[in-house]
C-alpha cells in the first residue's frame, strides 16, 4: 500500500466558490459548522464570496476540509476513474483532509 498526501495552499476560494457552490449546498446543508450553514440557504455566489473572503484563512481551509471529507466517497470514485482512463488498476481506500494551522 501506498499512502499519497497531497498539500494545498494559496486555494482560490472566490473561484471554488463559482464552481462549486451549486454542487456542494447539500453537504452544506448537514455541516455543524455555521458558515456551512449560512452559505447553504440558497445565497448567491457573490454574496457567499463576500462572506468568505471576510473569513480568516484557518477558517476558510477549515470549511474547506469539511467539504473533502464530505464528499470522501465521491473522490476516491473520481480518483479511481482517473486511474482507470489511463489503464492503471488501482483501488482507493481513503481520502481526507486535515486543515492545519
Amino acid at each position: 500500500m501506498i499512502k499519497l498526501e497531497i498539500t494545498l495552499d494559496k486555494i482560490d476560494y472566490d473561484s471554488l466558490i463559482d464552481r462549486c457552490l451549486p454542487l456542494v449546498r447539500e453537504k452544506l446543508q448537514t455541516s455543524s459548522n455555521p458558515v456551512a450553514l449560512l452559505l447553504s440557504n440558497g445565497m448567491s455566489a457573490s454574496m457567499a464570496k463576500q462572506i468568505v473572503r471576510a473569513l480568516p484563512q484557518d477558517k476558510k481551509d477549515e470549511l474547506a476540509a469539511e467539504l473533502i471529507n464530505g464528499n470522501r466517497t465521491k473522490l476516491m470514485q473520481q480518483a479511481e476513474k482517473l486511474a482507470e482512463g489511463h489503464q492503471i488498476s488501482v483501488d482507493v481506500i481513503d481520502v481526507g483532509a486535515v486543515a492545519e494551522p
